[in-house]
């Protein structure tokens, strides 16, 4: 292969890399859901047509176990079209893999559908795809898979019992052949092969799960519910819509939820009564909040914490929000402590950083904004900085700057995150020029790794002009890997970033995966 072939070949990697981390080929992450087509993976299809599909999937199974991905639609999604590949090889290891990337029910759902989508005209139900797709069921231990099959009945118009049909499975397996009972007739059913079967410890267990997982969903005794809930350590996937509003049924789910799953609940467990004076479950809940292990298995940053404790003190999501709660303090209390050991969980990039935030608009500001309370952006932006400058073992390099003046502020490892946000005092005037953190270190002659500019204002540069300044800088400190990154804090479109420059990126509305991205980007995905 010719150098300049070896060289297209990895830049359209780095396109692919880009799209399994935050679903989009090009430099711009968006929270913003978008849908998926081959017109979106030029360079996908590209690495496709050239043979390369089995690297494609090497990418995918390493994004999906090292969790480098925001996008699990993104990573299914190039897993579909790498197993409709002409490319024999492709499909194998395409299939090969199936088992293990595509993590629950929905994820298999979403995949089907991508791969009867990118069959057409034909179905694709070939004796590959029929084998891997069922391996997906056999491969699990037989708890783990009827916990999932109940969490996620359909999606897409894909059922367990559809799916089955196609795959047409044999087993000479009591328990497996059970929860294909159960999958295509029922529970009814399996109450009656039941006694043709002879009994063991596993059967017994899926037995029960599965009668519980009924039980639930035939009755709307409270107490039942959220006994059967702790006892079989369900989830709020598995319980009717119509008991959403009962105390006892999440304070039963609360005691095994996820502790992500948890933050994002806080609001329905204080409206319920579940988290209020005299609950008795609201210590427990307080105590695992600020819990040390329970923080660090969540593995969550810093910003996710401080989203959380904003949003919660609002009492409400947004402005137009249905759901409202008095906050409860002690979980206030909890959380503050939450995002003070939360920073235990950054992992440094051993780059040196030069962020400069903009003072010019509501970054800094706590204001409504199209109906939504936005409050917690200043609070976001200040955990960003507090995280950096914890984390990495180079000094951190921060400025507030407005139109073009820069201001050199003081962080170090012991700032926290109160004191950041007192630094970043408004000043409502004019535009931002988002070049000039660039410009003023070429000036300067300041080696720096990364650039994060944060900002929410209508930019003075074009996506040339910081394409030329980078490269200008580059030149100027002879460097050849710097990152640029743009992060407009508030869902605002803007097109910063260039395609034809590696080193840019444009975050369209920071939220809680953006981080992670950021991360990503700057250690190259590795």
């Amino acid at each position: 292969m010719s150098k300049a072939a070896a060289f297209k070949n990895q830049d359209a990697l780095r396109y692919v890399q880009n799209f399994l981390c935050f679903g989009n080929e090009f430099p711009s992450y968006c929270p913003a859901y978008s849908k998926l087509s081959v017109q979106k993976v030029p360079h996908l299809q590209q690495l496709l047509n050239d043979g390369r599909g089995k690297e494609v999937v090497g990418e995918i199974d390493r994004f999906s176990a090292g969790d480098l991905s925001v996008s699990r639609t993104a990573v299914i999604f190039a897993l579909a079209a790498c197993a409709q590949s002409k490319h024999v090889p492709t499909v194998q290891e395409a299939y090969k893999v199936l088992p293990h990337v595509i993590k629950d029910c929905g994820e298999l759902f979403t995949f089907v559908e991508y791969a009867e989508l990118l069959s057409k005209p034909n179905t694709g139900w070939g004796a590959g795809r029929k084998a891997a797709v069922l391996n997906w069921y056999k491969l699990r231990a037989p708890m783990e898979l009827v916990a999932l099959i109940t969490k996620c009945l359909s999606r897409n118009n894909w059922r367990h019992r559809d799916i089955i049909r196609l795959t047409h499975p044999k087993s000479d397996s009591p328990v497996f052949s059970t929860i294909l009972t159960y999958i295509m007739k029922g529970m009814e059913e399996v109450k009656k092969v039941q006694q043709e079967i002879e009994p063991d410890g596993t059967l017994n267990d899926v037995l029960a799960y599965l009668d519980a997982v009924h039980q639930v969903k035939h009755t709307q005794d409270e107490q039942v519910v959220a006994r059967l809930i702790e006892t079989h350590r369900l989830s709020l996937e598995q319980v009717p819509t119509v008991l959403y509003g009962s105390r006892e049924v999440w304070g039963a789910l609360a005691k095994s939820m996820p502790y992500s799953h948890l933050l994002r609940n806080l609001g329905k467990l204080t409206s319920v009564g579940v988290l209020a004076e005299g609950s008795p479950y609201a210590p427990s809940i307080v105590a695992r909040l600020r819990s040390s292990e329970a923080i660090h298995d969540s593995k969550l940053h810093p910003v996710t914490l401080a989203r959380t404790l904003k949003v919660y003190e609002c009492g409400q999501v947004s402005a137009k929000s249905k759901s409202k709660w008095v906050p409860y303090m002690p979980v206030m209390e909890a959380l503050t402590d939450a995002l003070d050991i939360s920073f235990k969980n950054v992992t440094a990039t051993g780059k040196k950083y030069c962020v400069a935030v903009d003072i010019a608009g509501s970054v800094t500001l706590a204001r409504l904004v199209g109906g939504h309370v936005t409050t917690e952006v200043s609070t976001t932006t200040a955990a960003m900085v507090t995280a950096l400058a914890k984390a990495e073992s180079e000094p951190l390099s921060l400025f507030t700057y407005h139109n073009k003046m820069l201001q050199p502020l003081n962080v170090v490892k012991d700032t926290t995150v109160e004191a950041v946000a007192r630094m970043l005092t408004p000043n409502i005037e004019g535009g931002t020029d988002v070049t000039r953190p660039l410009q003023w270190a070429k000036e300067q002659r300041q080696r720096f790794d990364v650039f994060l500019v944060m900002t929410d204002c209508t930019t003075w540069a074009t996506s040339g002009s910081g394409k030329a300044a980078l490269r200008e800088y580059n030149s100027a400190l002879q460097l050849t890997d710097t990152k640029f990154i743009v992060c407009g804090m508030m869902t605002q479109g803007f097109k910063f970033a260039t395609t034809t420059e590696p080193g840019m990126l444009d975050i369209v509305g920071f939220d809680e995966s953006s981080p992670h991205i950021i991360h990503e980007f700057v250690t190259g995905y590795r």
